[in-house]
């Protein structure tokens, strides 16, 4: 993504994730919502505070979906937006919470500076994990 590279828009799976996206939460808070280089998927007002949800297909992959959420937060409070997460998973009815803490947020701000290094060198290291790759949507753009 930092080099405007999109995924393949025909990969099923994204396909179904927007398809989720689109269906999911209907009229539970404002969908889509665009601040900065982040969009968010779902934010909620409610009870004197904010509630941002990141909307999942399924409960595999949730370290990744939790790091995300982080760093939304994080660029949030930035901002001055004092907000909390949820990791929204329709299709198993979970609602997961996801609060910024300071430890959470030094390891969400080394995170970024090592995927800064990783955007800035000329070659993208050459380690691949064929599990993870499998249903990736830059599968077509990787050296696997």
């Amino acid at each position: 993504m930092a080099h405007k590279m999109i995924p393949e828009q025909d990969n099923v799976f994204i396909a179904l994730g927007r398809l989720l996206h689109e269906t999911a939460y209907e009229n539970k808070g404002e969908k889509d919502v665009v601040i900065d280089n982040i969009k968010l998927d779902l934010v909620q007002k409610g009870k004197g505070k904010t509630i941002v949800g990141e909307v999942k297909k399924s409960k595999y992959s949730l370290e990744g979906a939790r790091d995300q959420l982080l760093f939304y937060l994080m660029k949030l409070k930035e901002m001055g937006v004092e907000a909390e997460g949820l990791i929204l998973i329709p299709k198993e009815n979970k609602r997961l919470p996801v609060v910024l803490e300071i430890e959470e947020e030094k390891r969400i701000r080394n995170m970024c500076d090592e995927i800064q290094k990783l955007v800035d060198s000329p070659i993208p290291p050459i380690e691949r994990s064929q599990n993870r790759c499998k249903n990736c949507a830059y599968y077509t753009y990787c050296w696997v």
